[in-house]
């Protein structure tokens, strides 16, 4: 589970945003995504996100889903991505993981406000406390007429939550190689499912993501070696200017995690033909 929302750091003013957005807009990068904590807390996201369109960027968001129906009418124009709607497993579960009682009602009742404004992808980290859940669902996703999107969860410092057994992995990716062959609504490639069973190596690519903080800071050289830590400022060295002058082969080889915003755009940079055609005809909602 991503543990991004215990980092401790006030929002960035509104402008502060847009020169941010501006800066990654001129470094080439043509998406962005919003994720937290949770973004629809902010009161000026739709201003962010509308100026984010403007340059234009691609946009999607990653949302806990519970303020979705109250807020989907003013950030649905400005959406032309995805909003990922996080879902840990079935009520129960959910909610146990959340800690948060009610949680799971109020992200399903923000998916289907939602669903016909914009794209929905229900964001699901498959760990030991919901491996049991995983199948149900991708089968949720199909009957809300979803997508969804699976990540193998690594274990990060000071959090609760843990990784699932090897073995426990290797089954449910079998599994969900089967699903998305049926034509379950499933957008991560075979391929990925391959990886995270131990039966495909993959070489990581982080110099294709770019993350950065609540306080206008870079995660380099990924949220793994840093532990989701913050380092150098975009206000004092710009964001080309940095990456250009990074060190990456400290991350030669690695293979560390099998985190899906990694390894899928890692498979297509390497051109890995069946990452490729799973992407470019996914399965239809």
């Amino acid at each position: 589970m991503c543990p991004f929302w215990r980092r401790s750091s006030e929002n960035l003013s509104t402008q502060k945003e847009k020169e941010i957005l501006k800066q990654i807009y001129d470094s080439g990068v043509c998406a962005v995504g919003f994720e937290g904590g949770e973004p629809l807390l902010r009161k000026d996201l739709t201003e962010i996100l509308a100026y984010s369109r403007s340059l234009p960027l691609h946009t999607s968001l990653i949302t806990n889903g519970t303020l979705l129906k109250s807020r989907i009418d003013e950030i649905a124009p400005y959406i032309n991505g995805i909003v990922f709607v996080s879902l840990d497993g079935l009520e129960k579960t959910h909610d146990m993981i959340r800690g948060v009682d009610g949680c799971f009602k109020r992200a399903l009742e923000g998916i289907t406000a939602a669903k016909r404004k914009v794209s929905i992808a229900i964001n699901t980290t498959i760990m030991a406390d919901n491996i049991h859940d995983v199948e149900d669902i991708v089968k949720l996703a199909k009957d809300l007429g979803v997508k969804i999107v699976l990540s193998a969860g690594y274990e990060y410092h000071n959090i609760e939550e843990s990784a699932a057994k090897a073995d426990e992995i290797k089954k449910i990716a079998k599994r969900l190689i089967e699903l998305k062959r049926k034509g379950y609504p499933i957008m991560n490639s075979t391929n990925y499912f391959k990886i995270i069973a131990q039966e495909k190596n993959w070489k990581c690519k982080p110099w294709s993501i770019i993350n950065i903080g609540t306080d206008g800071r870079m995660v380099l050289p990924c949220y793994v070696h840093n532990q989701y830590k913050t380092s150098a400022s975009v206000f004092e060295k710009n964001i080309k200017a940095t990456t250009s002058s990074f060190d990456w082969n400290v991350t030669h080889n690695c293979v560390k995690c099998n985190l899906h915003c990694y390894v899928e755009p890692s498979l297509i940079l390497s051109w890995d033909l069946r990452s490729w055609i799973d992407w470019a005809f996914p399965v239809r909602t």
